[in-house]
């Protein structure tokens, strides 16, 4: 079978794609040229020396054409199945070739829902899909909105090879209590300032602990000011800029603890699976309940929902033992639930299943047993 991934949002289509090949899995990606940065695979993947695969194949959003050249790819005869990432499943379904989605965040969220043509049409080409992947928690509470009984809930494939404990001789910042807050600055969905909030009222008797901020994203004014609004910018340390994946390889190592997202939906994504894979405690608001039900164990990342809970879960942390026990238990979990050996292996039943025309029941009954 040959596989056509398209979309590469947080680089899930690239990743997919070259686990899949490892699986002697024919996959081929085709994602949008000059990508942003969190979606470029040379900002992600190291091993790539700067040099792109040639089963990379792209799309400029800057041409006129480029939407009739995506459906044109999609139509070679040589894929077997299309497997869609957030708003190519639109293409997906034009190009009247058997397709799967795999939704990833506001994509299903809020897109899908809207009243907008693409949002009508997303919604149409999730009708019409074989399967739909859900890879957020979340995104199984929205799915009675959609009227939809082809859906399944599969945790997304991430480098656990690459994400994992490396020693470095020094902290980020040297004889303090280190905080990470690599979340883009989004404070509708991310709620950000709950983490700065928090974090005022712990250093005020934790006066040796450092936040260290990636402020980037529409808010990150926003960020700066309340900042200085609390009077800690002697200990926040704000990083103008995104990184790319070998440098927050180090980041996450020489931290302590790592802090997330805020927002309501209380699910993860590939943040928080990078900084539990190098065994570091994850702060943030996560569904600890759907979570359990649909992995079938406890995730032990640290839940916290509000500066208060913020504050007091960061006094847990400070023990060096305490973050240890949790690093540990993070880096299994993610191991158990989100290595490319487990999901890669997943993937196959799918693929195999739909091309095989097996009913939903089931693949989902395949899967369990996974």
């Amino acid at each position: 079978m040959k596989i056509l991934h398209a979309g590469n949002m947080m680089n899930l289509g690239y990743v997919n794609a070259k686990y899949l090949r490892q699986k002697a899995i024919d996959s081929e990606l085709l994602m949008e040229t000059n990508p942003p940065m969190g979606s470029d695979p040379l900002k992600f993947d190291s091993s790539l020396n700067n040099q792109l695969p040639s089963w990379i194949y792209f799309y400029d959003k800057k041409k006129s054409s480029w939407k009739f050249h995506i459906v044109k790819k999609m139509r070679e005869k040589q894929y077997d199945l299309i497997h869609a990432y957030v708003e190519l499943p639109i293409f997906s379904y034009v190009s009247r070739k058997p397709f799967i989605v795999q939704t990833q965040g506001s994509d299903f969220r809020e897109l899908a829902l809207s009243n907008s043509i693409r949002g009508i049409l997303l919604r149409r080409a999730y009708k019409k899909a074989k399967l739909i992947i859900l890879s957020q928690a979340d995104h199984v509470k929205l799915v009675s909105k959609f009227k939809i009984n082809n859906s399944i809930f599969m945790p997304i494939m991430w480098n656990t090879d690459f994400f994992s404990p490396k020693h470095f001789d020094k902290k980020l910042v040297d004889d303090k209590f280190v905080i990470f807050h690599p979340t883009r600055q989004n404070w509708q969905g991310k709620k950000n300032h709950i983490l700065v909030q928090g974090f005022a009222e712990f250093v005020k008797n934790n006066p040796n602990s450092i936040l260290v901020i990636l402020n980037f994203g529409p808010d990150k004014d926003k960020a700066r000011n309340l900042v200085s609004k609390l009077g800690i910018e002697k200990n926040v340390n704000l990083i103008e800029k995104r990184l790319d994946s070998t440098t927050l390889l180090e980041y996450y190592n020489r931290c302590d603890v790592v802090a997330d997202q805020f927002g309501i939906t209380g699910s993860i994504g590939a943040t928080t699976l990078e900084a539990m894979s190098c065994q570091k405690p994850m702060l943030i608001s996560v569904d600890d309940e759907l979570h359990n039900r649909l992995y079938g164990d406890e995730i032990p990342a640290i839940r916290a929902i509000d500066p208060k809970s913020v504050s007091q879960k960061l006094d847990m942390l400070k023990d060096k033992q305490t973050r240890n026990e949790i690093g540990k238990k993070s880096r299994e979990w993610v191991l158990k639930h989100h290595s490319p050996e487990i999901v890669t292996k997943k993937l196959k039943i799918v693929y195999s299943s739909i091309l095989n025309d097996e009913s939903i029941i089931n693949i989902r009954e395949k899967l369990n047993l996974h």
